[in-house]
Order: structure tokens, then C-alpha cells, then sequence
């Protein structure tokens, strides 16, 4: 099988890229900066309403990166000389 150009491998391992630090980023702010900003000034009743309202907008780019990490991963895995089949 030929290779793909080398433009659409660069553009899957951008997007791939992209969706891990707009993942793992957001998850470190979250757990780095505000959740100990929300612990120290928040009533507890409040910290729930805000959870709530961060996880709604916070899952649908959770989704997003999660397939955008699955797609392309699974081109480059494809396109790897190396790979010889799934667990084989």
C-alpha cells in the first residue's frame, strides 16, 4: 500500500496534537487553577452550580478531542510500517 502525501500525515498529527492539548489543558487548568479558586471562595451549594455549568461546557470539546484523538490516531497507526494488526 502507498503512503498517503506527507501533507495529510503532517495534518493528522496536528489535529491529533491539537485534541490532546486541548484535553489534557483543559483538565490541567481545571484541576491546577479552578478548582482550588472555587474551593477557597465558593459556598459548597454554589461550587455545585458551577461544576455543573463547566461540565456543560466543558464536554462537548471532551467529545470532540475524543474523537479527533481516535480518527487520526487510527490513520497514523494505519499508515506505521510497523503495525502489523490489532494485538497481534
Amino acid at each position: 500500500m502507498p503512503l498517503p502525501p506527507v501533507w495529510a500525515i503532517a495534518l493528522t498529527f496536528w489535529i491529533h496534537m491539537l485534541a490532546t492539548v486541548a484535553w489534557v489543558g483543559s483538565l490541567f487548568a481545571i484541576a491546577l487553577l479552578v478548582l482550588p479558586a472555587m474551593r477557597r471562595t465558593l459556598e459548597p451549594d454554589v461550587q455545585l452550580a458551577f461544576l455543573e455549568a463547566m461540565q456543560k461546557r466543558l464536554e462537548p470539546i471532551a467529545w470532540f478531542s475524543l474523537s479527533a484523538l481516535f480518527l487520526p490516531g487510527m490513520f497514523q497507526m494505519s499508515i506505521n510500517p510497523n503495525y502489523d494488526g490489532f494485538v497481534s
